[in-house]
């Protein structure tokens, strides 16, 4: 039943007027600039989640409701509170929009999310060498347009990772929780 009531508010959305090129960046190319907060989804007794500000880079690709994003992400998730010992999730990625709803000046959009990452340590020394891993994910936003070539990116999307957290006694396959503002400029 869960699944049928998602299925028609996707179904709702996508049968809303749009009018995407005007709440997407009026060019067909843009760059984003994005602070990221990270949240790990899961604990682990060695360590303190230890979300910090993070960045994300995304150059943009629009024609018409959709458009694809090829970006990097890399935020600081945990922390050894004994030692100055950190690891970030950092992710190379492709994301898929769809604008599910717009007027002039806002969009609400619907975005997925797949591309290869690891955990990486500093010290470098004291972590297992990591190997790059799927990570994949969802969610969505609101973009505010601020001119025709500027707009405002609040979205939020939950991502998985293939990559085993085996720093630590634990090892576990964690997802994460990333929220987003960033800087849309059409080029």
């Amino acid at each position: 039943m869960r699944h049928l009531g998602k299925g028609l508010l996707f179904a709702l959305l996508a049968g809303l007027p749009c009018q995407a090129a005007l709440a997407q960046s009026l060019q067909r190319l843009s760059v984003q600039g994005s602070g990221a907060l990270v949240f790990p989804t899961t604990t682990d007794p060695d360590f303190t989640n230890s979300t910090r500000l993070g960045i994300e880079g995304q150059l943009r690709y629009t024609f018409s409701r959709f458009s694809l994003g090829a970006g990097y992400q890399r935020s600081t998730v945990y922390k050894l509170e004994a030692t100055d010992f950190t690891a970030a999730v950092s992710v190379g990625f492709l994301e898929p929009r769809y604008v599910a709803a717009a007027t002039s000046r806002a969009a609400l959009y619907l975005a997925g999310r797949v591309g290869v990452g690891s955990l990486l340590c500093s010290p470098r020394e004291d972590c297992p060498e990591q190997d790059l891993e799927l990570a994949f994910g969802g969610g969505g936003g609101v973009l505010l347009l601020l001119t025709d070539r500027v707009a405002i990116d609040l979205g939020g999307q939950y991502f998985a990772t293939g990559f085993t957290r085996s720093i630590g006694a634990a090892k576990a396959r964690p997802g994460y929780l990333l929220a987003r503002l960033g800087l849309s400029v059409g080029l």
